[in-house]
């Protein structure tokens, strides 16, 4: 079995070879066996550390507001300014209002994992079959860690997927198939050929899962994750019955379960926060990166990000998850569902009660919206305190508003609102209050359908790759 020297810092940047993968050779692996790969996995793919990566979809999703003091003086600050051209979907959103730059890094990351897929499947797929079965443990895990990074590639930098007509040309994102560094410029595939590749690497990924050696722990990719991402990406698609089938089949086997009432009430961002590696609702957990802008803002008398008022109103009195310090503290100002020096977590995570969700929506949109309402209400039912949740619907409109209300209250904050977004076509407006006492504020509208749901390629791509096509965003509208 011949060795092979990666070059930990590697990353795809999508342009010609002396740019597009730079690399240092300040931290060398030699992975000579199957158990040097299985560590290689988890600090390379899914521990480590990918900066403020995805931040700008929390500050974009209508989950957040903005807050100004209502006195300013000499040492008030305001630090919305970093993040307000996302906040307002700019045409160029990743220029500040002082002219400074704002990239997200996430292009970077997952291209970089995409990559060290590809090499870790190459040349794992050498070793003779083994009788544990970690060969074909590893070769899941890393397929399904290559689709979950081509999924939030192509849902952040890809047009939203409408219909299998329309994705035969719409524009999805480059895929790299490469194991090795190619002096070559890399242009997009069709969301079709986006979701295809997904789709076989899932499927193979659960069928090399289901034969492999078993790891049960939320920290290793696996089979509910697997599935998860299945139903999210045949929900894209519109393909209703998968998504059933998907859901169905995970519900099954899982061990995992929806987090109770009597759990919920424990949670505490000191010493218990909802997000944590004893949750037995978590499925997969992974991805290092900073705390969320606003975290560490802490003075009252700062400028800053907060939940929006709408999303507060959206929730009874006696919903958990509106308590102090379980979904975001008393001051709506720093966001407790995770704190990674208390939960034991990484900063991405996914519950086993989305599958409820993701199924409850595919029988809404087939019409038998009494189905759907039975999933919606498996997780609602444990939402209240000294109450035992009920929602009823009387039609597929009805039905459709609360899964979309709930969905929301429930995974508020953890990466999947902006996503839900642009898949609805919803209009999104954002209220901006002056930096003043005076109370005044504008506001931002994104639009239905918009074209600023496609985020904006890096700015570092744009200026080096003239080859790949750039997305066509509009000037916001303000009112």
């Amino acid at each position: 079995m011949k060795q092979v020297i990666y070059i930990i810092s590697l990353y795809f940047m999508c342009t010609s070879c002396s740019d597009f993968l730079d690399y240092k050779d300040n931290d060398k692996v030699i992975p000579g066996e199957l158990d040097q790969y299985s560590e290689l996995i988890a600090g390379e793919l899914t521990q480590k550390y990918v900066g403020a990566s995805c931040h700008n979809l929390w500050i974009m999703s209508d989950d957040f507001g903005t807050f100004v003091p209502s006195w300013i003086g000499d040492r008030t600050t305001d630090n919305r300014e970093t993040y307000q051209s996302w906040y307002g979907w700019a045409k160029e959103s990743q220029i500040t209002p002082k002219g400074d730059e704002k990239i997200d890094p996430a292009w970077e990351h997952f291209y970089h994992k995409v990559l060290m897929c590809n090499i870790i499947e190459r040349d794992v797929d050498e070793f003779e079959n083994d009788p544990e079965g970690v060969k074909l443990r590893l070769l899941g895990e890393v397929q399904a860690l290559r689709a979950m990074s081509y999924w939030y590639l192509v849902n952040m930098y890809g047009e939203p997927y409408r219909s299998a007509e329309q994705a035969k040309t719409a524009m999805g994102v480059p895929i790299n198939k490469e194991t090795s560094i190619k002096d070559k410029l890399y242009t997009r595939s069709t969301l079709q050929e986006v979701y295809e590749l997904m789709e076989v690497d899932l499927k193979n990924a659960l069928q090399n899962l289901e034969k492999g050696e078993q790891k049960h722990t939320i920290f290793r990719a696996n089979k509910d994750v697997i599935r998860l991402f299945l139903s999210r990406i045949y929900l894209e698609q519109r393909k209703y019955d998968d998504v059933i089938t998907v859901c169905n089949d995970a519900l099954k086997e899982t061990t995992r379960t929806i987090i109770s009432v009597e759990e919920m009430l424990t949670y505490n961002s000191s010493t218990n926060p909802m997000l944590n590696k004893n949750n037995n609702s978590l499925i997969f957990s992974w991805l290092n990166r900073d705390a969320y802008p606003g975290m560490s803002v802490s003075e009252y008398s700062s400028g800053r990000y907060c939940v929006s008022e709408d999303l507060v109103a959206l929730f009874a009195s006696n919903d958990i998850r509106k308590y102090s310090n379980v979904s975001w503290d008393g001051n709506k100002q720093h966001i407790q569902k995770y704190r990674s020096q208390e939960s034991g977590c990484e900063d991405m995570n996914y519950r086993v009660e989305e599958f409820y969700f993701n199924r409850a929506e595919a029988y809404i949109e087939k019409g038998e919206w009494e189905l759907g309402m039975k999933d919606i209400n498996e997780v609602y039912s444990r939402r209240l305190e000294e109450e035992v949740g009920h929602l009823d619907a009387t039609n597929v409109d009805d039905a459709r508003t609360h899964l979309r209300n709930e969905k929301r209250k429930e995974f508020c904050f953890e990466d999947m609102r902006w996503f839900d977004i642009r898949r609805w076509g919803l209009e999104v407006e954002h209220r901006f209050y002056n930096f003043s006492m005076d109370g005044t504020y504008f506001t931002y509208i994104l639009e239905a359908e918009s074209p600023n749901y496609v985020l904006p390629l890096p700015l570092d791509i744009q200026r080096r790759n003239f080859e790949i096509e750039q997305p066509k965003r509009v000037e916001t509208k303000t009112k």
